[in-house]
């Protein structure tokens, strides 16, 4: 085994440790059926002993108890149960007509706060004030205004009329094209920025001329998630027709105040806890002083990760079986690892990018959070036909077409190229062979041993290599340094930083309040006025003194509708751009992600079949951990500030996914929970247009973990 995952493992796990000090009876910390798959409901919807208005009615339960009694915060919008059941309503049609229109037919999806979906929301906002109406009405007629006298807000953006809505692509294809059911609008940090859910830049209702806090932070539901199933007693089921049972008895009892069925002396405790952590209130449940105990420690709140935080929560709580995100540096991938669910972000360019905002744009992928590895199949499977058609030219020769490219340039072609792969992979699964992966080589990299790897982490690194190799029959090759530097990929995560920050810079410059975004009108003669401050009391006003009309107006709408993650990489992005950094510092950035694209497509084999040796120090996939961290808490500590991570120190939390990101190569992230952890990821990547393989081959560490 390679030098990577030669760590022992470590004895100290604080999760484990925390369930065990609470819990006084033994059950296993490991995250896994807690949900049902697409699968298990499709077959349930064709046997009718389910319908989608029954399974979407229990996850409408499931978002509504999480968002209003563990205050999980993973919705930004919940569609009302009206909508979500009209929905449904026409997939039972379809398939009781037989006519189903894919597997995700009357399934229950999510659609991360950055993607348009059409007429279910005007626009998209990521989670950012400047995409957003501050300014509402209030029943009694009167203005909830931020400034009455000075400043006033609108949205150039916004349009009451409904012939203008805005559908992103992968949006249409999603619920229209595959029949799925939109439950709601997961949270996410403002523009992608961030990799803990907590730079939400929504913010909160005004009153009395006081802007409050920004809205809280996305909670990691993995805690209250393994209590509750403490507390439902869930035996160990044996057999499939057990499971179904279980769940078809769960969505039946289902109710919005409690979901998961439990009795209610448990629920009053859970939700006292939660309201104790969250907001220090201990007053659901009269309990004696001296019997407080410091359950801050005893029930953490812990952060999913970032960006795609709502999507990850809402997939790891149940009440979404499939969530869309995008991934730029590992803003799926990572959530995916800390919530235990499974991240998948294709090759960059497979789906369109139309409707989807921008961050920065040779590096956004869209991609989505599910709760298997056989989920993440059937929706590759499903979201994937039709985007690359073929047609016949003058010649009759086929070529390939690819639809998307009208409307997004950066839409890619790739996966014709690997029809081997997938004709293989099939006669394996027809003939029910034991080792599916006898002729996949997988790589493991020392240079992504990093010192800071953890050893329960390298741990869990090794028993995934393992498990590959003994059940699946992979065969493991060791990547050396002089193959593929460490040098490099800690070069990659400034590289990352350099350039998406410049991309970020440039595609935010157009919400200046004129042309998009909000716009905040300030009176030249109110520039003084103390109003103006107590609009956001971090926002320094006073350079507006020295600007004329257009120059005050663009500087307050940036300051007051950018968070300040954003404004922090904006501005690094516009320090990048400027002609005295420019070639010392963008150009760097290029010259490091082009070294590291070669490198890492030099490592792969053009193809499983290929038995003349050319290939034999090449392998197939790569097998690497997601992150290097376990999630951070985000208890407050006894002065009321909430503990967290230091903004640059969060930086690296992607430091395992963004060499993955420059070279624009699909992956997923697998749970692969250690003796002490669950809440690690191992991810499984490949070159471009291999999104087959790197699937069958996550599906076997998927089963076997």
């Amino acid at each position: 085994m390679a030098a990577a995952v030669s760590y022992s493992l470590s004895k100290s796990g604080y999760f484990s440790v925390i369930l065990h000090r609470v819990l006084s009876t033994q059950i296993s910390t490991h995250y896994s059926n807690i949900s049902m798959t697409i699968a298990q409901a499709s077959r349930l919807f064709r046997t009718s002993k389910l319908t989608s208005e029954q399974l979407c009615n229990h996850s409408y339960n499931l978002a509504k108890f999480g968002e209003d009694s563990l205050l999980l915060n993973a919705y930004t919008k919940l569609l009302p149960i009206n909508e979500i059941l009209q929905q449904a309503q026409q997939s039972d049609n379809r398939i009781q007509n037989g006519i189903p229109k894919s597997l995700l037919d009357g399934i229950p999806v999510t659609v991360k706060a950055n993607i348009a979906v059409g007429k279910y929301w005007e626009m998209p906002n990521a989670c950012s004030t400047i995409l957003t109406t501050t300014s509402t009405q209030q029943e009694d007629g009167s203005s909830d205004s931020i400034v009455e006298d000075c400043l006033s807000i609108s949205n150039n953006t916004s349009s009451n009329n409904n012939s203008n809505v805005y559908e992103s692509d992968i949006a249409r294809r999603l619920l229209n094209e595959c029949g799925a059911v939109l439950i709601g609008i997961t949270n996410m940090d403002e523009f992608g920025m961030g990799s803990l859910g907590i730079n939400n830049g929504l913010q909160s209702n005004i009153s009395n001329n006081q802007q409050t806090q920004n809205c809280s932070p996305t909670y990691n539901p993995l805690p209250w998630i393994q209590r509750i199933h403490i507390l439902q007693n869930r035996r160990h089921m044996n057999n499939k027709e057990e499971y179904e049972q279980y769940w078809l008895q769960l969505i039946q009892n289902s109710t919005p105040d409690n979901p998961h069925c439990i009795d209610e002396d448990s629920l009053i405790g859970l939700l006292s806890d939660v309201q104790y952590l969250v907001h220090g209130d201990d007053s659901i449940c009269e309990k004696e002083q001296n019997n407080v105990y410091n359950r801050h420690d005893e029930y953490p709140l812990l952060s999913p990760g970032g960006s795609s935080s709502g999507a990850a929560a809402a997939t790891a709580h149940g009440s979404s079986l499939l969530s869309l995100g995008t991934d730029t540096g590992g803003s799926i991938r990572l959530p995916s690892a800390w919530s235990s669910t499974v991240g998948f972000k294709p090759s960059y360019g497979t789906w369109s990018r139309y409707g989807v905002v921008s961050y920065a744009s040779s590096l956004d992928t869209i991609g989505f959070i599910t709760s298997s590895t056989e989920c993440a199949k059937i929706a590759w499977q499903c979201l994937r036909n039709e985007n690359n058609r073929t047609e016949k030219n003058a010649e009759n020769t086929s070529k390939i077409w690819n639809g998307q490219m009208c409307r997004d340039a950066t839409a890619r072609v790739y996966h014709h190229k690997n029809s081997n792969m997938e004709s293989y992979l099939d006669e394996k699964q027809s003939t029910d062979d034991t080792k599916p992966l006898s002729k996949v080589r997988v790589g493991i990299p020392s240079a992504f041993s990093l010192q800071e790897l953890p050893p329960s982490i390298a741990t869990a690194w090794s028993q995934s290599a393992n498990n590959l190799q003994n059940n699946g029959g992979a065969t493991l090759v060791s990547i050396p340094e002089s193959k593929l530097s460490s040098n490099l990929i800690k070069l990659a995560l400034a590289s990352y930083y350099a350039l998406a920050c410049a991309e970020a810079s440039s595609n935010l410059s157009r919400y200046d309040g004129v042309r998009y975004g909000m716009d905040v009108k300030i009176d030249a003669q109110d520039v003084n006025n103390e109003i103006l401050q107590s609009v956001k009391d971090d926002v320094d006003f006073s350079p507006l003194h020295d600007m004329n009309i257009l120059e005050q107006q663009i500087s307050a709408t940036r300051a007051y509708g950018f968070g300040e993650e954003v404004q922090r990489r904006v501005l690094a992005g516009t320090s990048v751009l400027s002609s005295d950094r420019f070639h010392t510092h963008y150009e760097a950035a290029a010259v490091v992600r082009a070294k590291l694209s070669q490198s890492l497509d030099g490592l792969f084999r053009s193809s499983l079949n290929d038995d003349d040796g050319v290939d034999d120090d090449k392998v197939d996939v790569m097998l690497v951990p997601t992150v290097l961290s376990f999630p951070c808490k985000l208890n407050n500590d006894s002065n009321g500030e909430r503990n967290g991570m230091d903004p640059t120190a969060a930086f690296a939390n992607d430091v395992m996914t963004i060499p993955i990101s420059l070279g624009g190569l699909p992956s997923v992230s697998v749970p692969a929970a250690s003796e002490e952890n669950d809440m690690i990821g191992m991810q499984i990547f490949s070159s471009k247009g291999s999104e087959d393989l790197v699937l069958a081959v996550s599906d076997i560490l998927g089963r076997n973990r």
